[in-house]
């Protein structure tokens, strides 16, 4: 096993808390934003949002490797969001939701003649959805599942 694929075994669990936080930073931010609408707040909101996202797509090339997947360096982060799910790392659902997120993030990353059109559709996004959901990991003998919880 190449020391890459031995270090995304090993670092699996620390890369879900890190994505919890991120989760619960972002969740705060939100709650900032929704007290005050301040522009500063809104980026901060908008930083832990491309944040979460990289958090997700880590999460999903790791699982994959766990469960003796290959994963090609060239795969889109909805390609490994996709195969994680074929891999039962997820629900329909959640897939969806969580491909709704980087498709948002690649709009605001890559697309910088509507950047304030995208920046509107992730405030939305964190607003409506992101602030009411919970995410944790069910785990078993055979198998780690990422689960979620809407709390609205």
């Amino acid at each position: 096993m190449s020391p890459y694929y031995k270090y995304k075994k090993e670092k699996f669990i620390e890369k879900y808390k890190a994505a919890y936080d991120n989760l619960d930073d972002l969740k705060e931010a939100i709650n900032e934003y929704k007290k005050n609408n301040n522009k500063i707040i809104k980026r901060a909101m908008i930083a832990y949002f491309q944040d979460f996202s990289e958090y997700i797509i880590d999460m999903c090339e790791s699982y994959i490797i766990i469960k003796d997947g290959k994963v090609n360096s060239s795969a889109s982060a909805l390609k490994l969001i996709e195969e994680a799910h074929e891999m039962g790392f997820f629900d329909d659902v959640l897939k969806e939701y969580l491909s709704i997120v980087v498709k948002l993030r690649n709009r605001y990353t890559h697309d910088y003649y509507i950047r304030e059109t995208s920046e509107d559709e992730i405030e939305k996004f964190c607003l409506e959805r992101l602030a009411y959901l919970e995410l944790f990991l069910e785990e078993s003998k055979e198998n780690v599942i990422l689960k979620y919880r809407n709390k609205k």
